[in-house]
This record gives structure tokens, sequence and C-alpha cells, in this order.
């Protein structure tokens, strides 16, 4: 009887740990009660023609560099955190933070609205240690995107939208070291008919919310450096 005692004593102490390890696994994927954990964040600004040219997206097309997203993450090869909060509402936003929303963070496939509320809730939502409110998390973005002033960046790069030309990545990097003081940028790719079209720039960004150089880690699908890519015109 004391043998049988023990061991259910230990099944239950197994079965304890057993859990406890799952438990932790899950809410350090979903960031919940810890997004402070994070190491730095990820400014996703993307090029429409690039990205419409393989999918179908609601025209007009921004003729601008727009911002995907604003993005916590791990220096390492976790999961990035991600719906920090149980519950997340967003209230509409008016006055001139929508206007500048709208033209620098439209949804290129459906209502904005939805979409800033997904951003929002999915990566917002585990940065609250630097930036406590919506609003602060969506101007910080709408900051550092103008920051990056990609037009800058192209022209000290001489490059312009233009289906037919095909660029260097080294012209790419050398223009972000000058313009933005930062190495190891991460591109984002997609062939349409043969050719390399670029889609979407990736940045890392400090909690102090200054441009930083990026970790060694895969920040997202890269493009192949080795070779030439396009950078699409709106009329293609």
């Amino acid at each position: 009887m004391a043998l049988s005692r023990l061991w259910q004593y230990v099944i239950a102490i197994l079965v304890f740990n057993i859990l406890s390890v799952i438990v932790w696994s899950l809410f350090s994927k979903s960031g919940f009660g810890g997004n402070e954990k994070y190491d730095y964040l990820l400014l996703a600004i993307q090029w429409a023609p690039g990205i419409c040219s393989q999918k179908q997206c609601y025209d007009p097309l921004p003729t601008r560099w727009t911002l995907h997203g604003l993005w916590p993450t791990f220096d390492d090869k976790r999961s990035s955190p991600e719906d920090c909060e149980s519950s997340c509402t967003l209230d509409p936003l008016s006055g001139h933070l929508e206007s500048e929303m709208k033209k620098k963070w439209p949804n290129l496939y459906g209502e904005d609205a939805s979409f800033w509320k997904n951003e929002y809730c999915k990566h917002g939502t585990c940065c609250t240690d630097i930036l406590s409110k919506p609003t602060d998390y969506f101007k910080a973005a709408l900051k550092l995107l103008d920051i990056a002033s990609m037009n800058n960046v192209l022209s000290a790069a001489g490059i312009s939208p233009n289906s037919g030309k095909s660029h260097s990545f080294l012209s790419m990097d050398n223009a972000v070291s000058e313009i933005l003081k930062v190495k190891n940028v991460k591109y984002v790719c997609a062939e349409v008919n043969g050719k390399q079209v670029l889609t979407e720039m990736r940045l890392c960004v400090h909690k102090s919310l200054s441009f930083m150089v990026c970790p060694s880690k895969d920040t997202g699908r890269t493009c192949d450096k080795s070779k030439h890519f396009y950078l699409l015109s709106d009329d293609s």
C-alpha cells in the first residue's frame, strides 16, 4: 500500500511538472504577462506595386512606401510575442491621426480599421512597456516611417520605380547605411514572371525608437542578394 501511494505521488509530481512546462511555453509564445521580454522592434515597410503584382489589391495603389507593421521581436530563434492581451479592442481613430494612417498605413486588401486593429492587437499589445496606448504605437510607427525616408534612400542608391530596370542589393545596402546609419537590413522579395521583385523592407529598431543594426537572425523571407531585384512601377 505504501509503495502504491509512493507511485501515485511520483506520477502526480510528473504530471504537474509536465503541465507547468506546457503552460509556461504557451505563455512565453503568446507574450501574456511578459511583453517587456522582447529585444527590439521590427519596422516592416512595403512597396504596394511589388506586393500587388502577385495579389489582388484595392485601387488606386499607394505610390509611396507604406507601413505593414511594427513588431516586437526576439533576437534569437524563438517566435516573437503576439496577442499579449487576452481581450483587445481598438477605438475608432479620428482627426489628423486617422488621415495620416490612411495615407501611410493603408490596408491594401480591404478596410483600413480592421487592419489597424489586427496589427495593434497582435503586435502593439506586446510593447506596452514603451508604447502604452494604441495611439502611442501608431504614432511611433508613423514617425519611424518618416525617419526611414525611403525617397532619400532610393535617390542615394540611384533607384526609381521601373519595371524594366534591375538593381543590385549592394547599392541599396550602401544607401541605407549612408542615410540611416544601419546595416543588415532585411529585404522581402517575390518571384514575378521570372523577376525577383522587391516587396518589403524590414528595419530593426531599439526600444528607444532609434534604428539599429539588425541581429544576424533571419527577420523575414529574405531575397537572393546575389541576384538583382526590380522595384516595380505602379503601372506594371
